[in-house]
């Protein structure tokens, strides 16, 4: 599995929103989606994409006036990376010790224990 480094928080509140959006945004539009949650001005966004930009994890097209950025890296990738990371760090490479650690702290509902039940139960029969 391709190594991608981890992202800190704040790069990766950009990247959530590069993700989520269906076109590539400018620096104003995601600062902007991201006042909510994170009180930045517009030259911290730029100094964070730059980052982002020099380490691959996302592209500038600056053939216009604005500048558009868009996520080279999909998010589904990066999470699979992390949740490998995870899985090896944490549970020394086994999802099932990582399931159980979950199970295990009763922060699951019924209906989610039974999701994950069903869950199992198809990929078992998939196999």
């Amino acid at each position: 599995m391709e190594k991608i480094e981890r992202l800190p928080e704040a790069e990766l509140d950009i990247m959530m929103v590069l993700w989520r959006s269906e076109i590539p945004l400018t620096v104003g539009e995601i600062t902007k989606t991201l006042l909510e949650t994170r009180n930045w001005k517009t030259s911290t966004v730029h100094v964070l994409m730059d980052r982002l930009g020099e380490r691959g994890f996302v592209s500038c097209d600056k053939s216009g006036y604005k500048h558009l950025f868009s996520a080279i890296i999909s998010e589904d990738d990066y999470r699979r990376r992390e949740e490998h990371s995870i899985i090896r760090r944490f549970f020394g490479g086994s999802a099932k010790n990582m399931m159980v650690s979950l199970l295990n702290a009763d922060s699951l509902s019924d209906d989610e224990i039974e999701e994950l039940a069903d869950i199992l139960k198809r990929k078992k029969e998939d196999k």
